[in-house]
């Protein structure tokens, strides 16, 4: 949820730490939302199964979680 409309980027990294791909990078209007990856990298490759961390970044806010991508 975002609570106002901020610049949003939200970002893959593998877990060395290099980015992966960038999903979202633009200014969010307030409201509920959701994206999906398709894990494909930033140079249109696919991806192999494993943990990532992913980075939401919305003004001062800032936030890094990990997933499990399965395929």
């Amino acid at each position: 949820e975002l609570p106002e409309q901020a610049q949003v980027t939200l970002t893959i990294y593998d877990l060395i730490g290099r980015e992966v791909t960038r999903l979202v990078n633009t200014t969010q209007e307030a409201g509920f939302k959701s994206v999906q990856w398709d894990a494909i990298d930033k140079h249109g490759k696919p991806v192999s199964a494993g943990v990532y961390l992913y980075q939401i970044r919305a003004s001062e806010f800032v936030q890094t979680r990990k997933m499990v991508l399965l395929k």
